[in-house]
């Protein structure tokens, strides 16, 4: 009866000891899946790949997660209504010490700085009727007893679920982290890549363990998930840890039978993704399966495994990417075949973040170099209607006319990156602008009779075009170009423009 016991839990994951907080303890772990591939209504495309969800879900069972303890809602299942009832419901069963997972695939929306994750029944007409991301914190603080958050998601803008950890800052009691497909700012594939990733480093395979140590850690499974998601999708992929999640938490160890690739002699390791040379002379980047005298069994990304095989050590190199500027103006494709101007704010990686000229950053991405080209000549965004009068630098802190496509609000500048001012509008609304849509507001020193101005109007945060006709102990009586009658307008309300164009 003991050989029998023993030779069954061989067949079992191995896991570093349950008593250990650094090891995941798969049988305390309490699993919230919403997944979706098709919606009913219009607007939003259905994934056509073979889905990974079931497999996703299977192996944290195989890893010893107790089915009882997986919510599992799929396609039509996953309503909002259904959503909200089933994600507070197993919150609130999670005990101290338990590990929760949420994991959501499927479409993600973006506006301004909102995402929500779009259920079954989503109207487009209507966010309200999406899963917002902010209602995760509130539920999993007031119902959730746990000690450790794993946020996945595998959707567009999934990387907004950092916003989550960041919540739980200065909650020593809960240990949160997010591995997302795509940066807050980003799309995301319509492949399983990322979600295939996950599976990988689930089942133990050696190929996630980097260190071959044996153990396969969540900083492991997040340099493995980012490299694929890199060299597979062109995409930015990487997850974010809060206070006390240690890139080094162990979620499992090697499985016997999918143990990591030897260490080979010379430059090139199985699984380094390097450009490769085929027989016509053309390289690509690739993979490489194996090594052997000196040469590499290569797949080319992207081409049936046919395709494959041994090319000598001349035909392999690293990958070479064309390099792009950090404050320099490219032309960059937004969609296919949509090119717009747009000025590289920072790079990360070979990822470069560009703010689109001429919006209000809304659009802004992070993308690869090979989406940028140099502006053709004479290549500008559409002017402002309005300019500054006696254009200075900006700061945060500073109080400004800020743009928001046609109209002009007053706003505060919150930060200056590369040139792109991040704005916080009189209204609570957000944005990030360039400085040709900014005019700086005027101290009351710098206003005179008869300038052309910015000025808000009867109160409220737009801003109308007018001309100062006197100045009075607290503002200026300004005469409204639209013909509505003059009236006074507080200091700190100006922003002084050129005169109109004759």
């Amino acid at each position: 009866m003991r050989r029998t016991l023993l030779a069954a839990a061989l067949l079992l994951p191995r896991f570093a000891a349950a008593g250990d907080p650094g090891a995941w303890n798969p049988q305390d772990t309490f699993v919230f899946v919403a997944s979706i591939i098709e919606w009913p209504g219009d607007g939003l495309a259905a994934f056509k790949d073979e889905r990974r969800d079931d497999a996703f879900v299977a192996q944290l069972k195989a890893c010893g997660v107790p089915a009882g303890n997986v919510v599992f809602l799929k396609d039509k299942e996953a309503t909002l209504a259904a959503m909200r009832k089933e994600f507070v419901a197993l919150a609130r069963r999670g005990g101290e010490g338990s590990t929760f997972v949420f994991y959501f695939q499927g479409h993600g929306l973006s506006r301004k700085e909102k995402t929500w994750l779009a259920c079954y029944d989503v109207d487009l007409k209507d966010y309200a009727t999406a899963f917002d991301v902010d209602e995760i914190f509130p539920v999993l603080d007031k119902e959730w007893k746990g000690s450790r958050l794993l946020l996945i998601g595998d959707c567009c803008h999934s990387g907004a679920l950092g916003r989550v950890v960041d919540h739980f800052a200065g909650k020593s009691s809960v240990r949160a982290a997010c591995l997302p497909s795509a940066a807050a700012s980003n799309t995301s594939t319509s492949h399983w890549t990322f979600t295939e990733s996950l599976i990988a480093a689930l089942a133990g395979d050696g190929a996630v363990d980097r260190n071959r140590d044996g153990k396969i850690t969540f900083g492991e499974a997040e340099a493995f998930a980012h490299d694929e998601m890199k060299f597979r999708e062109n995409q930015l992929c990487r997850g974010k840890r809060g206070e006390g999640f240690d890139a080094g938490w162990v979620l499992r160890e090697v499985a016997p039978d999918k143990p990591a690739p030897a260490k080979a002699e010379g430059r090139w390791q199985v699984g380094d993704y390097v450009d490769a040379c085929d027989r016509d002379g053309k390289w690509y980047v690739s993979q490489v399966l194996a090594v052997k005298d000196g040469k590499c069994r290569i797949h080319y990304l992207g081409w049936d495994a046919k395709w494959d095989e041994w090319v000598g050590p001349e035909k392999v190199r690293p990958i070479e990417r064309k390099k792009l500027k950090v404050g320099e103006r490219y032309e960059v494709e937004w969609r296919p075949g949509q090119w717009f101007l747009a000025t590289v704010t920072k790079e990360e990686d070979d990822f470069y973040y560009v703010h689109y000229e001429g919006e209000e950053g809304d659009d802004d991405e992070w993308v690869t170099a090979d989406r940028a080209r140099p502006p053709a000549e004479g290549a500008a965004p559409p002017p402002p209607e309005f300019a500054a009068l006696a254009p200075r630098a900006l700061a945060k802190g500073d109080a400004v006319a800020a743009r928001w496509r046609r109209a002009w609000y007053l706003a505060e500048v919150t930060s200056v990156d590369a040139g792109v001012h991040a704005v916080k509008y009189a209204d609570g609304d957000t944005g990030s602008l360039s400085t040709a849509d900014l005019i700086a507001v005027a101290t009351a020193a710098e206003i005179a009779p008869g300038e052309r101005v910015l000025a808000c109007w009867n109160g409220k945060p737009q801003m109308f075009p007018g001309s100062v006709v006197s100045k009075t102990d607290k503002g200026c009586v300004v005469k409204w170009e639209d013909g509505t009658k003059p009236s006074e307008v507080p200091f700190g309300q100006f922003a002084r423009i050129r005169p109109a164009k004759k």
